[in-house]
């Protein structure tokens, strides 16, 4: 049997540029199966999204796209989420997992070529679990209802935004503690990070420590430091130490500055040896 596009959605993250998120699964319910199966429409799962096909030839008769349109049905999904550390970078704060799920859908209001109101998946698309009709055995991480009518797009995206937060690099070896003038700045020479400050860890060691003036997206593209030694005070010759400094891990935990950190900021701690 010949199948044909009817549309598409993919997931997309800030955090992974220049390539689709592999963190969700679309998950077919058995009301949504049958429905499928009688609309003679078919579900191709993608590594990014997946692919809504319908038959060409449904009850003995060709059809095109437009055709299937016009029945104007409402088709339900599930997502489930399979990254464990979704939530370590993704700017979403949700206050409470187990009794909210995202709800995805192509009716108005939603911003252009997306399933959701703004530009990026955010609290506005959230709902509560004990709105939905049925009872879930296992709670799905969002719910898509997708109208299958003459708006429908050729192509959906569902875009998830990187989680931004002040970086702190912590100079933890002698060779890092004995330059005589350290900084951190952006590769194009601009300066995002703080004069250099001081911590006692909890194992009391002190360490200089750079800390970032304003949140920054976790994720490297687009955010390459460097750490350099100036040659004198007076001037803006520098001598580069380490070229790119490594980003944050998502899956790690620590609290190594919280002397130095302000209320209503979230920080990110990476240490250079």
């Amino acid at each position: 049997m010949k199948y044909e596009i009817l549309t598409e959605v993919v997931y997309r993250h800030t955090f992974f540029p220049g390539h689709g998120y592999e963190g969700i699964r679309v998950h077919i319910p058995a009301a949504a199966a049958r429905s499928l199966s009688q609309q003679g429409l078919l579900v191709k799962r993608l590594r990014d999204g997946f692919v809504l096909l319908y038959a060409a030839v449904h009850a003995g008769r060709p059809r095109s796209r437009d055709a299937v349109l016009e029945e104007n049905n409402t088709l339900l999904f599930d997502l489930l989420l399979t990254d464990h550390l979704f939530y370590n970078y993704t700017q979403v704060n949700v206050q409470d997992i187990t009794s909210s799920i995202f709800f995805f859908s192509n009716e108005a209001p939603v911003a252009a070529g997306t399933l959701h109101r703004q530009d990026y998946v955010s609290t506005q698309d959230l709902q509560a679990v004990n709105t939905l009709q049925e009872t879930f055995f296992v709670k799905p991480f969002g719910r898509i209802a997708l109208q299958v009518n003459g708006q429908l797009q050729p192509l959906y995206q569902i875009r998830f935004p990187a989680r931004a937060v002040r970086w702190c690099y912590f100079l933890m070896s002698e060779g890092l503690q004995s330059l005589s003038r350290p900084a951190v700045i952006a590769a194009n020479g601009n300066g995002y990070f703080g004069a250099l400050r001081r911590v006692t860890l909890p194992d009391g060691r002190e360490v200089p420590v750079f800390i970032s003036n304003d949140p920054v997206p976790l994720g490297s593209a687009g955010n390459v430091f460097q750490l350099v030694d100036y040659f004198t005070a007076s001037d803006d010759r520098y001598k580069v130490i380490i070229p790119a400094l490594p980003a944050p891990e998502t899956g790690s935990i620590s609290n190594a500055a919280a002397a130095l950190y302000e209320d209503g900021s979230e920080y990110a701690e990476i240490f250079l040896y």
